[in-house]
């Protein structure tokens, strides 16, 4: 199975997730996304942050992102902060939702604020289950059996402002994501011109900026020979705590040269 074939499998496991344990919450979706991820490519490796700052359970706040995920290029790096959102009924005022906690936009302001400031690029993960109307921003790829949408955060800010009406439809949302799996089927893939054409995002060039310790040790490491000790070293030098999992994808060898004008 190709990488683009094994990552729509995937994203059809996660849908199967979805429909067939009803009241499954996003903090256990992520767990079943990393852990079927991790099977089907060696080129991801993550680590459970909160398998190493685990405190007493009295004391135990919860990350605030799901997952920092960063994507390895030849010239660029994308340094992903991803929020995660369970959205299946066709309604469910999801404007409010996006507003969380108590109409004070105050997780996705966490989110965007923390990205601003640290150089990260903000997603919203959508959960979800689409119908017969769902369409992506590109078109030309299948969401049928899709279970996972990748979304910018800034994009999705407007419909939680208001710009986009108080009656907000799932379709709605989906329309300004893409299906997971198009990081790994689309053409446009190969080069950075895919962020760049549906998200608007340049990434940050490698040669200007090494990555964080952290992300160069997991890029190295194989995942059973993980330094536990060194790993909790790391969290708590790059106060990595906030996120439930911190993550690499090399995308090198995926990628070719971008095209001389």
């Amino acid at each position: 199975m190709d990488i683009c074939e094994s990552h729509k499998a995937l994203t059809r496991e996660v849908a199967d997730f979805l429909l067939n344990v009803k009241e499954v919450k996003e903090e256990s979706i992520t767990d079943y996304l990393v852990w079927k991820w991790k099977e089907i490519d060696k080129r991801f490796k993550s680590i459970n942050v909160s398998t190493f700052t685990r405190q007493e359970e009295s004391a135990l706040t919860g990350a605030d992102f799901e997952i920092e995920l960063w994507l390895i290029g030849k010239t660029r790096r994308y340094p992903l902060v991803i929020q995660a959102k369970k959205f299946i009924k066709p309604y469910d005022s999801y404007v409010s939702k996006l507003k969380y906690p108590s109409n004070t936009k105050g997780q996705m302001n966490k989110l965007l604020g923390y990205s601003a400031k640290n150089n990260k690029i903000p997603f919203y993960a959508f959960y979800s289950l689409p119908d017969y109307d769902t369409k992506a921003m590109c078109r030309r790829n299948d969401v049928a059996e899709c279970g996972v949408f990748l979304a910018h955060a800034e994009v999705i800010e407007e419909f939680a402002e208001g710009k986009h009406g108080t009656r907000v439809s799932k379709n709605n949302l989906l329309a300004k994501s893409n299906p997971f799996h198009c990081i790994f089927c689309c053409p446009l893939s190969e080069t950075v011109r895919y962020f760049e054409k549906y998200y608007s995002v340049q990434g940050i060039e490698t040669q200007e900026s090494d990555s964080p310790i952290y992300v160069d040790y997991l890029l190295r490491t194989h995942p059973l020979e993980v330094d536990e000790e060194y790993v909790k070293t790391l969290i708590e030098e790059y106060k990595l705590g906030i996120f439930k999992y911190v993550a690499v994808y090399d995308i090198r060898e995926l990628e070719k040269e971008p095209r001389k004008a």
